[in-house]
C-alpha cells in the first residue's frame, strides 16, 4: 500500500469527485468531516483513522481495514463495506442506511444509535459489539454472528435474522415484532 503525506491527502480531498484511493495507506489519518462521497477506498488501510462526521455516501470500502477507526456521526448511507474490518471501530450515531456490510467484521465495534435501516449484513461478525438503540428495521442479518452482542433497545422490526447466532446476546427491550427468528419463525 502506498503511504500518503498530509499534503497529498489535502490535495486529494480537494480534487473533483469521485476520488480513487483504492489500496492507499491512510492509517491514523485525520479525515474528520472530509467529503469522501463516492470515493473508491477499496482495500485501503484506514486503521485508527479519524473519520468522525465524514461524508462517505456511496463510497466503496470493500475489504478496507477500519480497525479502531473513529466513524462517529459519519454518513455511510449506501456505502459498500463488504468484507471490511471494522473491529473495535467507533460508529456511534453513524448513518449506514442501505449499506452493504456482507461478511464485514464488526467485532467489539461501538454501533450505539447507528442507523442500519435496510442494511445488508449477511454473515457479518458482530460478536461482542454494542448495538444499543440501533435501528435495524428491515435489515438483512442472515447468518450474522451476534454472539454476546448488546442489542438493548434495538429496533429490529422486519429484520431477517435467519440462521443468525444470538447466543448470549442481550435483547432486553429490543423491538422484534415482525422480525424473522434464526429458525425461520416470526417474532410476534
Amino acid at each position: 500500500m502506498a503511504e500518503l503525506t498530509s499534503a497529498q491527502i489535502y490535495d486529494l480531498l480537494n480534487r473533483p469527485r469521485p476520488l480513487w484511493l483504492a489500496g492507499c495507506d491512510l492509517s491514523g489519518a485525520y479525515l474528520k468531516g472530509a467529503n469522501l462521497s463516492g470515493a473508491d477506498l477499496s482495500e485501503a488501510n484506514l486503521s485508527q483513522a479519524n473519520l468522525a462526521g465524514a461524508n462517505l455516501i456511496g463510497a466503496n470500502l470493500t475489504g478496507a481495514n477500519l480497525t479502531g477507526a473513529n466513524l462517529a456521526g459519519a454518513n455511510l448511507s449506501e456505502a459498500d463495506l463488504s468484507f471490511a474490518n471494522l473491529s473495535q471501530a467507533n460508529l456511534t450515531k453513524a448513518n449506514l442506511r442501505q449499506g452493504q456490510l456482507n461478511y464485514a467484521i464488526l467485532e467489539q465495534a461501538n454501533l450505539f444509535e447507528v442507523n442500519l435501516r435496510e442494511a445488508h449484513m449477511t454473515e457479518a461478525n458482530l460478536s461482542r459489539a454494542n448495538l444499543s438503540d440501533v435501528i435495524l428495521l428491515k435489515a438483512v442479518l442472515k447468518g450474522a454472528n451476534l454472539a454476546n452482542a448488546t442489542l438493548e433497545g434495538a429496533h429490529l422490526r422486519g429484520a431477517n435474522l435467519f440462521e443468525a447466532n444470538l447466543e448470549g446476546a442481550n435483547l432486553s427491550n429490543a423491538h422484534l415484532r415482525g422480525a424473522m427468528k434464526p429458525n425461520g419463525d416470526i417474532y410476534e
